[in-house]
């Protein structure tokens, strides 16, 4: 399947801060020339542009932020400043105008996930192959920047979950996979990255080879063996054994052990929009089985059949396994 490059990560942030600033109701006249002069500059410009506009209205209700006096003043520099595009830019995102709309907070999820190279939404599931051949699976809801250069292969995971099959590359560059915590080199190995939506460290996870990981923003480094797992933060890196087929999921299932009835629950609630409750007196029935991602109705309906459980629905959307009663 061939795929458009992907965006490069300054022209994104240009992008950003040009919707941003249309949206503010700060824009003048100059700096609405210098936006169309922009866009015509590169069509790599125009593309970021068009993907831009296309989000939801994120933005729009966030851009009072640019009225902020810090903002507002950095605005009124920037009016003045000659015609270099890129000093005004940098003064832009100097004054913080991005942090109502940062890559790394929850509610931006959705512009991460329209500007990212990959992405998935919720219930979604994805196979993308690489130029270098290295196979990428993106769980639900999950986002991606792929930035392959001369020098090296780098997968910036925003955030989400992926399991990546490195391929071999003939340019000999080092593959990196990227979190906010960690920076993992695969050493000829399949593994699964999980960071963001409720997981605030990064989890990773060796099914065949070995990673070496290293904390981006504190002392550590480990090489994870295969069928080890390890949490990563700024605190350090814990390694257990890993999970019993916690990558399941890129063939389409879930396979719980022995698992708390809650902690099932959790998994299944990331595939499906809305809320999926737990009672917390069935919380800790044990479940045992292999249950079909593609179709989370039907695991529900499993569930009540053979636990003492009835599924309680206030909406389509609002769901709560509670204790079955007596007739």
């Amino acid at each position: 399947m061939s795929q458009a490059q992907p965006i490069s990560a300054s022209v994104r942030q240009q992008a950003i801060v040009w919707y941003s600033l249309t949206q503010s109701g700060d824009i003048t006249v100059e700096q609405i020339r210098e936006l169309e002069h922009w866009r015509q500059a590169d069509s790599e410009h125009e593309r970021a542009w068009q993907r831009m506009v296309g989000l939801p209205a994120l933005l729009h209700n966030n851009a009072g932020v640019l009225r902020d006096p810090v903002a507002r003043s950095a605005l009124q520099e920037a009016r003045y400043v000659s015609g270099d595009r890129r000093q005004v830019l940098k003064m832009l995102m100097g004054a913080s105008l991005l942090g109502a709309i940062g890559w790394q907070t929850k509610e931006s999820q959705w512009l991460q996930g329209g500007l990212a190279d990959f992405s998935t939404v919720t219930g979604e599931r994805r196979r993308q192959v690489l130029a270098d051949g290295t196979e990428l699976w993106l769980n639900t809801a999950t986002a991606v920047d792929i930035d392959y250069n001369a020098n090296e292969r780098r997968i910036l995971l925003r955030y989400g979950e992926i399991n990546v099959l490195t391929g071999h590359d003939p340019l000999g560059r080092p593959l990196q996979v990227q979190t906010d915590d960690a920076l993992m080199r695969p050493l000829g190995t399949r593994f699964t990255v999980r960071c963001g939506d409720g997981c605030p460290d990064t989890l990773l996870s060796v099914s065949s080879g070995r990673v070496a990981a290293t904390l981006r923003h504190g002392q550590g480094q480990r090489v994870i063996d295969s069928g080890q797992h390890a949490r990563l933060d700024s605190e350090g890196i814990v390694v257990s054994q890993r999970a019993v087929q916690d990558d399941a999921w890129v063939d389409g299932f879930v396979i719980a052990q022995a698992t708390r009835l809650d902690e099932l629950l959790g998994q299944l609630g990331r595939y499906r929009p809305g809320i999926l409750r737990c009672d917390p007196r069935v919380a800790g029935l044990r479940v045992t089985g292999s249950y079909p991602l593609d179709d989370n109705e039907r695991i529900l309906a499993l569930l009540e059949s053979s636990l003492p459980v009835s599924i309680q629905r206030r909406t389509r959307y609002w769901v709560t396994v509670v204790p079955k009663t007596r007739a």
